[in-house]
């Protein structure tokens, strides 16, 4: 699986963040002078490390966001050094964007690190009340391959966070 960029991050962010669902600079640009302020830190960021930054000025031109924008560095490089930087010379908002792209991103070692604990929790729980692997899965309509790989092996690819905490409750449910 390839690592989460920022450049990634911003696009699967504005459209999350935008009303109409849209990547679209002008749409987006129009969206956040309007009716969606939230918009305006994630676009400025996405339409700089995406190359779009002269489509963005001209849809912003005339505008409040326009002033705005001209405060900033309209180097990708630049800005990405300012968004590392403690403390940082940028607004508060961009920084909010960079924590949560860096939030995002560590989230995959969190999920294995939350799955790692509850696995421990839970053959602890069956060795107390004797609840075998066969009882779990097959009271939680789970692949028997998977949970057996987790909890034998500790395997945490073989099952989701949502998986580990269903077998978790099931294991608390049957002490």
């Amino acid at each position: 699986m390839r690592e989460l960029t920022f450049p990634g991050f911003l696009k699967s962010y504005v459209r999350v963040l935008s009303l109409t669902h849209s990547t679209g600079v002008r749409v987006l640009a129009k969206e956040a002078e309007e009716r969606n302020p939230r918009l305006r830190e994630p676009l400025y960021l996405y339409a700089l490390l995406t190359g779009q930054t002269e489509l963005l000025q001209k849809s912003v031109r005339g505008t409040t966001l326009a002033a705005a924008y001209e405060e900033l560095p309209d180097n990708p490089t630049e800005m990405e050094k300012q968004l590392r930087a403690e403390p940082s010379e940028l607004p508060e908002a961009y920084g909010k964007v960079w924590h949560s792209y860096l939030v995002y991103k560590k989230r995959g070692k969190r999920d294995e690190e939350t799955k790692k604990l509850m696995r421990q929790q839970i053959v602890l729980l069956q060795a107390e009340s004797g609840v075998s692997n066969y009882r779990l899965y097959t009271s939680l309509g789970l692949n028997p391959g998977n949970l057996n790989a987790w909890l034998k092996h500790g395997d945490g690819r073989k099952v989701s966070l949502k998986t580990a905490r269903a077998v978790l409750e099931q294991v608390r449910a049957y002490r």
